[in-house]
């Protein structure tokens, strides 16, 4: 048999050899030997479409459970309403492929990650994996029917293209476009790839060129070799090295991370603050890239927001920039006395060491073109592009904006402070960029 097996569909002879030789204790890589098959797709194969078995098999015992979004799985579809969330059905885990459960099992992954070569699998009383036949095919054949209901564009009405077409002239991209449904649209089973597919295609009122970003990135390596010795401001502990792990990825509240913004050469800038725990960016313009404004601003918003600044500002990670140098001026609260947060710069060319801040510049530029006067821009202005970025959902939140987030967590007086506001996703604009 040529290579270009390797491409085409299981057969159900196929899917049955599977389970009779992970039975007999096979590896993947054996068993796509035997089926002269590609073995990351033998493996794909049993990691998607084995069974789970156990007391605890419900849609609330699912890793996926809190941003499950499936819908009509099945073909038992009592009405449009009801079975337009197939989460929490009794039924839905039969024709889900994406469930998922936490197994503690120690001989697991030495059974390749299936319990079916396991001598204890009759006695145990564990949540066990399954890889069954009978099972794959009716995941499978349920795939076909469900992959292919209301995903011909031409049972879409005129009111859902021109919803797609609009919000991706207003820059949101396909992600969050379909993962932000309003209820109304929420019976077409669009998904990101086809999405994509039908701009490509020309068959909605947009194109590529309306995509914010379509390039492909180039993977430029670590920068570790680049780091030069530590200086001065970063001794007595004030590196990020110094920071526990789960401080510098952004899980821990009270952690900022800070930049700036330029605009023209010798011009201003914007000092952005991004809260990495909430995806939340301030910023402020500076008339110049010097350390008694960055000072000035971290005094005028700690009277600001009083206690709420010593929650979300506990500790700070700036860049080796001359602006961010004085950690004396910065850590000191405003009554000259006491310490208001706490500074651990990043090593030299390690911008990735802050990689929240500089991730939201992205935001930031599709708002305001590189090399645009910021000193054109008003207050009123950098207080509209905030709460645009703000505004925009996260995939990490289940596709909940930043201020959302806040909101639930800290209430709605610390945005009041700071005058954001809450856009829906049908009138966030993200491309009515100022532009010189």
């Amino acid at each position: 048999m040529g290579r270009n097996n390797y491409t085409k569909n299981l057969s159900i002879l196929e899917i049955g050899n599977i389970e009779i030789y992970l039975n007999e204790n096979k590896s993947p890589a054996e068993i796509a030997l035997l089926l002269n098959r590609d073995p990351s797709g033998i493996r794909k194969e049993i990691k998607k479409f084995s069974k789970f078995y156990g007391n605890k098999i419900s849609c609330k015992n699912c890793l996926n459970y809190t941003i499950c979004r499936k819908n009509y799985l099945c073909d038992d579809i009592v009405n449009e309403d009801y079975c337009s969330s197939c989460k929490g059905c009794k039924f839905a885990t039969q024709f889900c492929d994406s469930y998922s459960t936490k197994i503690d099992c120690p001989i697991l992954k030495k059974n390749h990650n299936v319990c079916n070569a396991c001598q204890n699998k009759q006695k145990c009383k564990k949540v066990k994996i399954i890889y069954e036949a009978k099972y794959a095919i009716l995941l499978h054949d349920n795939i076909k029917i469900h992959s292919r209901r209301n995903l011909n564009i031409q049972s879409f009405s005129d009111e859902f293209k021109l919803y797609l077409s609009n919000r991706i002239k207003n820059g949101i991209s396909p992600e969050i476009i379909v993962n932000t449904l309003p209820n109304k649209f929420s019976n077409f089973n669009l998904s990101t790839s086809t999405f994509y597919d039908y701009i490509d295609k020309g068959l909605l009122d947009c194109c590529n060129l309306d995509l914010r970003n379509k390039v492909k990135r180039i993977p430029y390596g670590s920068n570790e070799e680049k780091r030069n010795s530590l200086k001065n401001h970063h001794l007595n502990g004030r590196i990020v090295d110094n920071l526990s792990e789960d401080e510098r990825i952004g899980k821990v509240l009270g952690i900022a991370e800070i930049d700036t913004v330029e605009g023209i050469k010798v011009g201003e800038l914007l000092f952005t603050i991004m809260i990495p725990y909430f995806s939340l960016m301030l910023a402020f313009k500076i008339p110049k890239k010097a350390q008694e404004e960055i000072i000035k601003k971290l005094d005028e918003l700690e009277l600001l927001l009083g206690k709420d600044f010593y929650i979300l500002f506990r500790k700070l990670i700036p860049d080796n920039g001359c602006e961010f140098l004085d950690y004396e001026g910065i850590e000191k609260s405003i009554d000259g006395i006491s310490k208001r947060t706490s500074v651990f710069y990043t090593h030299s060319y390690a911008s990735y060491e802050k990689p929240h801040v500089e991730n939201n510049h992205k935001l930031v530029r599709y708002l305001i073109e590189k090399g645009y006067d910021i000193s054109k821009l008003s207050s009123n202005d950098v207080l509209n592009i905030l709460n645009r970025v703000n505004n925009y959902p996260r995939k990490r939140f289940n596709f909940k904006s930043p201020l959302e987030m806040v909101e639930k967590e800290l209430g709605t007086e610390i945005l009041d402070k700071l005058k954001f506001y809450k856009i829906s996703i049908e009138n966030l604009n993200m491309k009515n960029k100022f532009m010189h």
